[in-house]
């Protein structure tokens, strides 16, 4: 069984997923707060992550940094 990489070194309002196709780096000094996701949308992330090799957690964050971005340059508001 493939063993989930960790996040890359980069501070997590700038991960993107970029950021997880690269190789594993050390992810001490993070700081995660827990959310609560729904089932189907975890299992959706639980796929992508296990795709990049990366933890469903880098995977998250890096989809919700792009989310805002697209947002953000939609004009939906100060997403920032």
């Amino acid at each position: 069984m493939k063993r989930a990489r960790k996040a890359p070194d980069v501070p997590l309002t700038e991960l993107r997923l970029a950021h997880l196709i690269g190789g594993p780096t050390d992810a001490a000094g993070r700081r995660l707060v827990n959310l609560k996701v729904p089932a189907d949308l975890l299992g959706r992330v639980h796929r992508v992550a296990q795709r990049l090799g990366v933890t469903k957690s880098a995977a998250i964050v890096a989809l919700l940094n792009e989310g805002l971005d697209r947002a953000q340059a939609r004009g939906v508001g100060n997403v920032s």
